[in-house]
């Protein structure tokens, strides 16, 4: 090789090696608000690789990029089958940067997204007997017609060695979830008071540290405990309006897991709709002045979720003139069903909250209560036959 030829090359490894050094440069000195616009930019193309690569050191310690793929921050809350669709449906706009200190700051960002627990509810009032909920809801969100929620969250950066990266703290963020599923099962057990307590706790908690997503979940669990809220307030009006839960065909025989289950039809003879009906079973021993209560309890025969499920079932009230089928397996003692006598009554509702619209009426199901696995998982009635 000529020493021309040796400049050449040497000329070119040198413009090489500079172009690399200055794409490096480049990355480092992105300012946070630069990183922010584009994890939110690689969301919405589907980038998950890119997302995870501008997470903080320790955040990727805390998560494989598979595990990441399953609790991506700002990203919605749903199943595979829902979540490139409406990630689409969803608009961020980056706004400013709040400067922490040296190395840390906060990137406000503005979500828009499908307001899905309005959304789900509305897609299953309206989809009619031979309709698909899940096709009419792909086609609101094509069409544009889904109910939109508009809130304000944050982004959280961190400046490290690489580049200003982004803090979730995923150990923090697991913990809040399980704290809100305890929540929400405290709220479909009536506890209200457990309920709301752990609610004010989760929203103390998302308070402890600046964290990417951390504002946002306030906002949506902020409205689900003003909705438990409510019911809570209402338990008077509620208390009043369980006599117009009306039972019917109830009888007791065995479920097809072959132990003893309690059967029947409920009405909502009132003019509210009811997201939850509790009934209680009370076991009586002897008659008269000596008959007296050895064991009762509880079980839910209408209980509608509060947080988006994905389609996975309809999510409906029950509404005013409605009938439903109810079914559930009883839990006392086996000498205590041998030897008292059980009666049903409704003791509790929780008046619907959201504020989609209701369903039309359905026709009243056959009488006859077939007891099968899916029906012993509801409740309600009045006094069953031995």
């Amino acid at each position: 090789m000529d020493m021309g030829a040796r400049g050449i090359n040497r000329r070119g490894l040198i413009i090489a090696c500079a172009a690399v050094l200055a794409a490096i440069l480049s990355g480092c000195s992105r300012g946070p608000e630069s990183n922010a616009q584009a994890y939110v930019d690689d969301l919405k193309l589907y980038n998950y690789p890119a997302c995870y690569d501008l997470l903080s050191q320790q955040d990727k310690i805390d998560r494989t990029l598979d595990q990441f793929l399953a609790e991506i921050p700002l990203a919605p809350v749903v199943n595979r089958d829902w979540f490139k669709a409406i990630v689409q449906a969803t608009t961020f706009e980056v706004g400013s940067v709040k400067t922490l200190g040296p190395d840390k700051a906060v990137v406000e960002v503005k979500v828009t997204r499908p307001d899905l627990p309005l959304w789900e509810r509305t897609i299953d009032a309206e989809t009619g007997p031979n309709q698909d909920a899940s096709s009419l809801a792909q086609k609101s969100l094509t069409e544009g017609t889904f109910p939109k929620l508009s809130y304000e969250d944050d982004i959280a950066m961190v400046k490290q060695p690489t580049g200003w990266k982004i803090f979730v703290d995923f150990p923090a963020r697991e913990a809040i979830f399980k704290e809100h599923a305890e929540a929400v099962k405290a709220y479909h057990d009536h506890d209200y008071d457990k309920a709301i307590a752990l609610y004010q706790q989760i929203l103390q908690d998302l308070d402890k540290e600046q964290a990417t997503g951390n504002e946002g979940l306030k906002f949506i669990y902020q409205r689900e405990l003003n909705d438990i809220q409510n019911v809570k307030n209402q338990m008077a009006d509620a208390k009043a309006y369980v006599s117009n839960l009306k039972l019917a065909n109830v009888d007791m025989k065995m479920a097809a897991s072959g132990v003893p289950a309690i059967f029947g039809t409920v009405t909502n003879g009132g003019d509210k709709p009811v997201d939850e009906v509790v009934c209680t079973v009370s076991y009586y021993e002897g008659k008269g002045k000596r008959r007296k209560m050895v064991y009762s309890e509880d079980h839910t025969i209408v209980a509608t979720p509060l947080e988006f499920i994905n389609f996975d079932r309809p999510v409906l009230p029950f509404i005013p003139g409605e009938t439903r089928k109810f079914g559930f397996k009883l839990n006392a003692p086996v000498q205590i069903q041998q030897k008292a006598k059980p009666d049903l009554e409704v003791t509790g509702v929780a008046f619907t909250q959201s504020k989609a619209p209701l369903p039309k009426p359905q026709p009243t199901p056959a009488p006859e209560a077939s007891p099968s696995p899916a029906a012993a998982a509801s409740p309600s009635a009045a006094k069953p036959k031995p």
